[in-house]
């Protein structure tokens, strides 16, 4: 049987969580947990999180200027932005 070479597809860059989003975003992103929203950031949706020893909010926020989607919980376990 003859042998096959298979030639490798090089893949895709890799890119980090802010690699798209605007100045404003990596900010928030690297921000204190109780730090407010940046301005051009708009509340999509805000569900609270029932956990097993204490609950908190976790909130999806649109930007307005890059489209970037960033969360904000308030949780015990995974307080801060994300």
């Amino acid at each position: 049987m003859a042998q096959q070479s298979f030639q490798t597809r090089p893949g895709p860059p890799t890119m980090s969580a802010d690699d798209a989003a605007c100045r404003a975003c990596r900010g928030q992103m690297r921000a204190h947990w109780q730090e407010r929203p940046h301005a051009r950031l708009m509340v999509v949706a805000s569900t609270p999180v029932v956990e097993a020893f204490g609950g908190g909010v976790e909130t999806r926020y649109l930007c307005l200027e890059c489209g970037h989607t960033l969360l904000h919980s308030t949780g015990r376990f995974g307080q801060g932005w994300h």
